[in-house]
């Protein structure tokens, strides 16, 4: 895979070129933390975890020159700026103070004897032996997860006792029967019904998009923690071929792409009529589909997931995204999470399905006004992507948003995972930011249909397809890299038309590789058709969501700060894939086919 090829190149170690070995170990550690078992294991126990940010006491001072120095380069971490995780109870005695108050006295004695004044910058909590060892009783939100969890599995089983108990009865009543296991099962593997290869391509080129995705965020939640050696990561962020990675956030956007293609398709090829009864059928089908695996998500992020584990690095990696998940929780059922407080954001990934959901609303109700224009529709929607691109440049020099290309070189950003960051919020998650992947895959889908059954095949455009085939994955690592220069580039009006153009050209030449390796009939086809890629694209939804609790369940746990190098992100990416696809196995069976068989039930 293009993501892990680009991480293992990653291993070319980047030099600091202006320090040599010695300098750099007298910085003062970046990241430190005591044993946090040990500490609150004591009656007096006490463990604080925050941030300090250090100025001189006295000067000259050579190590805080070296500091500053150091951090000149965006892809360094500012060392002015230390986090600590510590025992306060050991270091500081004076048990009467405030718990805050006892920790500043120890960064402040710590500092002391550097010739430094140290401040408290961002507390994320102070714990004492009794918050641990005491008993905490659910509350009404947890309880309301587990009688949800508990339906769920009580009408599964009911309805799979039935559905075996009825199986040779003609007079078996079939909605009793869609919350079957045994059925849906079969339903989930059975073989892909479309005979067009360029829909079955699609399976596979989802699937490895969402493996890219699981690994890439296994990866910034490993920097998200507290480093041992932070020097790697920041290698890793200095290292030009890592710009593929950086560069290519345009990934997720793909599948708003291939959901806007897919929603043209179907409407098109159906011989009913639209109006308005259609769009409320396909509105609420979606809602269907969506609602109760994302809601089930967000319920468990919300309530339990802070009490799946512990450490020191826990409650700061877990309990403000779940604090927001559970303020959040109604934007989330209303799909307008990426809208309300788009800076507080529960579970990262999660604001794909309210930007999905927005999108598809938009490509149903613009395919059901262009199948008026017939073929005029594609010039149209070509003029409407160039107007979403020149908005979105408009949007983001009036705001001053800029592409992730910008930011995520950033050590410090990726370490807060993008916090206090307005571009994210309000420009990559917005539904504007995603306008022109809906009308690109709009454009698509009406392409497919007006030329269905035309000659798409004869040997000139084949041999067209066939160059540009070859040719696609270096022009799309090459875009990526050219990130390299772009990055320094810093012109208003230039970093403004990058952010509106550059997803907008990686999804024009995804398209284009897509639509050549549809029509080219090679292995690499094959490769994408295979039945096995059908059953793992229906687990995407699933995948989408739970992927991101799981990796911090496997790495928030730990002790010590991690040891976050080029080696040990893909293990931890293939760690977190191998335990999320059977959990969202576990989710497609037991909760959304279900739901989709009863509502598709209801409204033959």
């Amino acid at each position: 895979m293009l993501v892990s090829l680009c991480l293992l190149a990653a291993l070319i170690e980047v030099k600091a070129a202006d320090f040599n070995g010695e300098d750099y170990w007298l910085l003062p550690r970046l990241f430190d933390l005591d044993n946090y078992d040990e500490c609150l294991s004591h009656p007096d126990g006490l463990y604080c975890l925050g941030s300090f940010h250090l100025t001189p006491a006295e000067q000259p001072n050579h190590v805080y020159d070296l500091m500053t120095n150091y951090s000149k380069e965006l892809y360094r971490f500012n060392r002015t700026v230390i986090r600590r995780g510590w025992c306060v109870s050991v270091r500081e005695s004076n048990v009467t103070a405030e718990p805050m108050n006892r920790f500043e006295h120890c960064a402040a004695e710590w500092a002391r004897s550097r010739r430094m004044r140290a401040r408290l910058l961002r507390l994320e909590y102070c714990k004492s032996h009794s918050d641990v060892h005491a008993t905490r009783s659910p509350d009404k939100s947890e309880l309301a997860f587990l009688i949800a969890i508990a339906a769920i599995i009580l009408l599964n089983a009911a309805s799979t006792a039935y559905d075996y108990a009825t199986r040779n009865n003609e007079k078996k009543i079939a909605l009793l029967a869609t919350w079957s296991v045994v059925a849906n099962w079969r339903q989930l593997v059975e073989p892909y019904k479309s005979q067009q290869k360029s829909l079955q391509v699609v399976q596979g080129i989802k699937v490895i998009a969402c493996a890219c995705i699981c690994i890439v965020h296994s990866a910034i939640l490993l920097y998200s923690l507290f480093l041992y050696e932070p020097r790697e990561m920041e290698q890793v962020i200095a290292n030009p071929l890592t710009m593929t990675i950086q560069n290519s956030t345009t990934v997720v956007h793909m599948f708003i792409v291939l959901s806007s293609f897919l929603t043209a398709h179907n409407l098109l090829r159906s011989d009913k009529q639209f109006g308005f009864g259609t769009f409320l059928r396909l509105l609420a089908k979606r809602i269907i589909r969506l609602s109760p695996v994302c809601l089930l998500v967000i319920g468990f992020a919300g309530t339990w997931w802070p009490r799946v584990s512990d450490g020191p690095l826990w409650p700061a990696a877990v309990a403000e995204q779940s604090k927001i998940c559970r303020e959040k929780f109604w934007s989330h059922a209303l799909f307008i999470n990426n809208l309300v407080e788009p800076d507080k954001f529960c579970l990262l990934p999660t604001w794909y399905i309210a930007v999905d959901m927005q999108m598809s609303i938009l490509a149903a109700i613009l395919t059901m006004i262009l199948a008026k224009f017939s073929k005029k529709a594609v010039p149209i929607l070509v003029i409407l992507f160039i107007g979403a691109i020149v908005l979105n440049a408009g949007l983001a020099y009036i705001y001053e948003w800029k592409s992730m290309l910008y930011f995520a070189t950033v050590a410090e950003n990726v370490h807060t995972l993008f916090r206090d960051i307005p571009s994210l919020g309000h420009f990559y998650m917005s539904p504007w930011g995603s306008l022109p992947a809906c009308i690109a895959g709009l454009t698509v889908g009406h392409l497919v249909h007006f030329t269905e059954g035309e000659t798409l095949g004869n040997t000139h455009k084949r041999r067209l397809h066939k160059l540009f085939y070859i040719l696609c994955i270096p022009i799309l690592v090459g875009w990526s890299m050219l990130g390299n220069y772009f990055q320094h580039i810093r012109h208003p009006i230039f970093v403004a038309a990058y952010a509106a153009l550059e997803r907008s050209f990686f999804q024009i030449m995804c398209i284009l590789a897509c639509i050549a390796l549809a029509i080219i009939n090679n292995l690499s086809l094959n490769a994408f058709t295979w039945r096995g890629w059908h059953l793992l694209a229906q687990l995407s939804l699933p995948v989408m969501q739970i992927h991101w609790c799981i990796a911090l369940v496997i790495i928030g746990q730990s002790p010590q700060p991690v040891a976050a190098s080029v080696l040990n992100i893909l293990p931890v990416g293939v760690t977190t894939i191998c335990f999320t696809y059977p959990l969202a196995l576990l989710l497609t069976l037991l909760v959304e086919l279900p739901m989709k068989r009863t509502f598709d039930f209801i409204l033959r």
